[in-house]
């Protein structure tokens, strides 16, 4: 059963790619950012029917190799401290504009209990409770949604839901989460 999983995992992965176009916003690959080998991976079954907004809550990043560091220092505090297997979402945008791939589009993430085999995880680097996102942060959110319906990713009417609606936090902070209420996507209620 694991085998067909992955095959079908591969084939819409490559179906994918071929469609997609240049609206997909460039994704620094893990190698990019200096990523550690996961310990596990377990894979997801697309196209995925959820996506789960989070900030990080952390200091924001304005540059490639500032945000690279701070994606490589969550991964660092989620294996470490946390005992992790990996890196807990599957994407996390910087204040760059740069989209920094976690778990990536295929393989389960570790970011909200209960919905993780579910929903892709996305982190916009920052706190976001008193301000919003840069706007160049919140586009390359936008682009990279988009992008996931093109590809097969996402399933094309997926729920984007906050964090906070999920399980007990303030994630992803109070503007952020009131912006994401005028988003098409936004479901009230999972």
């Amino acid at each position: 059963m694991e085998m067909v999983r992955l095959l079908v995992v591969m084939l819409v992965s490559l179906t994918g790619r071929l469609v997609a176009d240049d609206n997909c916003p460039h994704i620094v690959s893990r190698a990019g950012w200096g990523a550690r080998p996961s310990k596990e991976v377990e894979y997801m079954i697309i196209p995925v029917q959820y996506v789960v907004i989070i900030h990080t809550v952390t200091p924001e990043c304005t540059t490639a190799s500032k945000c690279a560091a701070r994606v490589a220092g969550l991964q660092a505090y989620y294996m470490d401290t946390l005992h992790y297997i990996d890196i807990g979402e599957n994407f996390l945008i910087g204040g760059d504009g740069r989209v920094y791939e976690g778990a990536g589009w295929h393989r389960v993430g570790a970011h909200t209990k209960g919905y993780n085999t579910m929903a892709l995880g996305i982190a916009l680097i920052g706190n976001f409770n008193d301000k919003l996102p840069p706007k160049v942060q919140l586009e390359a959110l936008k682009k990279l949604l988009e992008c996931g319906v093109k590809m097969g990713e996402l399933d094309p009417d997926f729920k984007l839901l906050a964090h906070r609606q999920l399980v007990a936090t303030e994630s992803p902070g109070m503007a952020l989460f009131l912006e994401l209420q005028n988003w098409p996507e936004w479901a009230e209620h999972v």
